[in-house]
């Protein structure tokens, strides 16, 4: 079989073990009582169970043993994308404190980028520092777009799909052909989590694929320069950066925790300006597209760097300034589900055990 089909079978298996191993997992959830209750600040209204990640993670790491010549150092970025996965499951279920999740996560990217996933920008330790940096904080923003239905799928195959051509461009089949999973893997999952969602990811979905994703984009080598490489970057992943950027800017003016959850982010402002979930999630998903094919033009040098960051850097300011002005914290009646909420509640996550029930925030 020739890299091609091989690439293409492990796509066409990872979507269809996702799609297989989801209702048993929303089965399991629902007779365990894993799930994320009502609450003020959600939009759903009964209790929707956890452990779509396990299904994302058992899919993606599994159709992955398919791919052609499959490397030790891709083994061992697999596991610790496992491992990263399992530390969100645990998350889900009992709860972690940040300070342990990060005690977790940054050791599974050193690990990947001791493998090879890493920028070479100045061909000294500083590499290392900067690579693990640039996965820990790129999970972590993929984990924060996982806040309305179908916004971290959609945006995690709108993104997997650029970095796949990309790099099959450049020849690079095994980069190439993990993309080509994600993908599949996401839009798998997208079957059972568009609105109204049937079942969430969880951090353990979120973790794993914000940390594959951004593995994956470490990985590519294209012909143009470290700064323009950077770029492409920023691009390909720019949906999810700016999330993080307008929530942390948000929550630092407010005086509010950043690791205390709301309905602050990109997705929740567009609902408080009018859209549905359902049209919030699909302006993401285009703005993401249109992101993402700025970054491959870039990468692929049909689009010159210098002129590109000063547009990027002026389009990114203006976002945040129009998107902090839309009031996340105040109560603001008759502008949507939202904003009769209690802005604070958004991520808490309850978990129930027979006649008991905890409920935690982050």
């Amino acid at each position: 079989m020739s890299d091609d089909w091989r690439i293409a079978f492990a796509g066409a298996l990872a979507f269809v073990i996702v799609t297989a191993l989801v209702p048993f997992c929303r089965r399991f959830a629902l007779a365990r009582g894993i799930t994320d209750g009502p609450a003020q600040g959600k939009l759903h209204r009964t209790p929707t169970p956890y452990l779509g990640g396990v299904a994302i993670a058992v899919a993606a790491a599994g159709s992955s043993i398919v791919l052609p010549d499959l490397p030790r150092e891709a083994v061992v970025v697999l596991a610790a994308a496992c491992v990263v996965s399992v530390a969100g499951l645990v998350d889900d279920i009992r709860g972690l404190r940040a300070a342990t999740r990060l005690a977790i996560e940054i050791p599974a990217a050193g690990a990947a980028v001791a493998a090879g996933a890493r920028v070479h920008l100045f061909g000294t330790g500083a590499d290392f520092v900067i690579s693990v940096l640039f996965l820990v904080v790129l999970t972590n923003a993929f984990n924060l777009l996982d806040n309305m239905d179908g916004v971290a799928g959609a945006m995690g195959t709108t993104i997997a799909i650029a970095l796949a051509t990309t790099a099959l461009i450049e020849h690079q089949m095994l980069v190439g052909g993990l993309a080509v999973v994600v993908a599949a893997t996401c839009l798998g999952f997208l079957v059972y989590n568009w609105h109204p969602a049937e079942i969430f990811m969880g951090d353990a979905g979120s973790l794993f694929l914000g940390f594959l994703l951004a593995i994956i984009a470490l990985k590519l080598r294209t012909g143009v320069s470290h700064s323009a490489s950077a770029l492409a970057l920023i691009l390909l992943m720019g949906p999810a950066l700016f999330d993080t950027a307008l929530v942390v800017i948000s929550r630092t003016r407010a005086r509010r925790p950043i690791y205390i959850g709301g309905t602050d982010h990109t997705s929740h402002r567009l609902v408080l300006l009018g859209l549905s979930p359902v049209s919030a999630a699909v302006f993401l998903v285009v703005a993401t597209a249109l992101s993402a094919a700025l970054g491959v033009l870039v990468a692929e040098g049909a689009v010159a760097a210098g002129i590109m960051a000063p547009v990027v850097a002026v389009g990114a300011i203006l976002g945040l300034a129009f998107m902090l002005r839309v009031g996340a914290y105040e109560s603001a009646p008759g502008r949507g589900e939202l904003a009769r909420a209690d802005r604070s509640l958004v991520s808490s996550k309850a978990i129930v055990r027979g006649k008991f029930a905890v409920t935690r925030r982050r």
